[in-house]
């Protein structure tokens, strides 16, 4: 998805008079389908995040590219962190239900985009886009990342992230490398 800006003609009739200007206006379009590579590079993740420092999230990803369809799964579960929309549940479920795009960001970040399911009445059917990123099993001290952004109509409306180690998360991300899948477009560059 990019985000691009215009402008468009406001015209509006009050009391009788004519009042025309130009308001900018602000729209998302998909720039193009990415086509799947079928490689043997794929990623599998799962753990726990604290987003507000506070209360868990947790999350079980999965992606690739695989016999010519994009291929994975989203679980996501906030448990609180205040970060959903005022409209959503407690706890905040988001259960990914089509993978549309998985590429790379880089040698250890991968993307994984996608429709996905919640149980927010004003927000049932989301598009998301999740980072991961593989810092090694252990030794590296840095641990693995997990990033997700939800857009509905108006755009983003819910971003968490965290790192894989210590009080504020837990868990592992497993790049198991092949060929490396096509770049792509970093989806989470527009954030709220």
């Amino acid at each position: 998805m990019r985000w691009r800006t215009g402008t468009t003609i406001l015209v509006v009739v009050m009391a009788g008079a004519l009042v025309a200007g130009a308001v900018p206006l602000f729209t998302a379009d998909v720039a193009s389908a990415q086509e799947c590579v079928s490689t043997s590079d794929f990623v599998t993740g799962g753990g726990w995040i604290k987003p507000d420092f506070n209360v868990k999230a947790n999350f079980g990803v999965g992606g690739g590219c695989k016999k010519g369809a994009f291929w994975g799964h989203l679980e996501y579960v906030d448990h609180g962190s205040g970060l959903a929309p005022a409209t959503a549940p407690t706890p905040f479920k988001v259960h990914g239900t089509e993978v549309t795009e998985y590429s790379s960001i880089d040698s250890t970040t991968r993307q994984i985009s996608g429709i996905a399911r919640t149980n927010d009445s004003e927000n049932p059917v989301v598009t998301y886009c999740v980072q991961v990123m593989d810092n090694g099993e252990g030794q590296s001290g840095l641990g693995d990342t997990f990033v997700i952004q939800l857009s509905g109509d108006l755009g983003p409306f819910y971003v968490a992230s965290g790192t894989l180690l210590g009080p504020f998360g837990g868990g592992n991300i497993q790049l198991h490398k092949g060929p490396t899948p096509p770049e792509g477009l970093n989806c989470l560059e527009f954030t709220m």
